[in-house]
């Protein structure tokens, strides 16, 4: 998912909007953004000049195709987007060098895999690879435990990655139209999780765990091929909303599962 540039903005710091901008003055660059530029193909090594660079954008390139290796030298970088790159097929290893960073995009690029050594980026918070052709997540992405955000939806993620079982301070996950058939109990194993999104999938049934994610106020369930929903959850007193819209499930079960939630409401139609 990209968030407009504009709540980017700091008042405090100015927002360069292009690379001959930033190299006038390059130790005052903390923000840039290389957006909507349709003749740019590369970007050049020299942009590790940009020594206290923290936030920057890629978005919109058609024609870009590579990124350089010394993006991995702009260590002061805390969130890095690259969103929407049609003609970039791959991401420099040397970006899993970044380490305090702490919010990661790779929005609509088509990548069919992410850097092996991604868990090296210990201090992300938030990673957003919405729109790839993702099926399965690198073995170091377990390291990455501070991660709270995660957005894998539009891949073509046939399971629910086991590496997330580790990510103990996860609270929201998003695996919206993905090919995803059932979901594994270690994803009722994360205490923190308020929000599990599985819209578009081909789940077919809810296992009784669910009643362990306590911190649980939202599960989207849209267009799956659920048929039943009897079960117990008392223990979800935060739940606001499950949405169980285009499942094959009928009203009558749908209305005996609404009667045993101690609060919130299942949506169907």
């Amino acid at each position: 998912m990209f968030i407009l540039m504009s709540s980017f903005f700091n008042a405090q710091k100015k927002f360069y909007g292009s690379l001959e901008e930033a190299f006038k003055d390059p130790l005052k660059v903390k923000q840039l953004s290389i957006s909507d530029d349709e003749n740019i193909v590369e970007l050049p090594e020299s942009i590790d000049q940009l020594v206290n660079l923290e936030t920057l954008i890629i978005a919109f390139n058609p024609k870009l195709k590579r990124l350089p290796e010394s993006l991995g030298r702009l260590q002061n970088l805390r969130t890095l987007k690259i969103v929407d790159n049609r003609s970039l097929s791959k991401i420099p290893n040397s970006i899993t060098d970044l380490k305090n960073l702490e919010e990661l995009a790779f929005d609509r690029c088509r990548f069919n895999e992410l850097p092996k050594d991604i868990g090296k980026l210990t201090n992300l918070n938030d990673v957003y690879f919405t729109g790839n052709n993702l099926t399965a997540l690198p073995a170091s992405f377990s390291n990455l435990t501070n991660l709270e955000d995660m957005f894998l939806d539009h891949n073509q993620f046939e399971e629910i990655p086991a590496e997330i079982a580790n990510l103990k301070k996860l609270k929201r996950i998003n695996l919206n139209n993905n090919k995803v058939k059932t979901i594994p109990n270690f994803i009722y194993d994360l205490p923190n999780l308020w929000g599990l999104f599985l819209e578009n999938n081909q789940i077919e049934k809810i296992a009784p765990e669910l009643n362990r994610l306590k911190s649980l106020k939202v599960l989207g369930l849209e267009n799956n091929k659920i048929s039943s929903f009897n079960l117990d959850l008392s223990n979800l007193v935060l739940l606001q909303t499950i949405d169980l819209t285009k499942n094959p499930i009928s009203e009558e079960k749908l209305e005996v599962a609404q009667a045993k939630l101690v609060s919130g409401k299942i949506y169907f139609k």
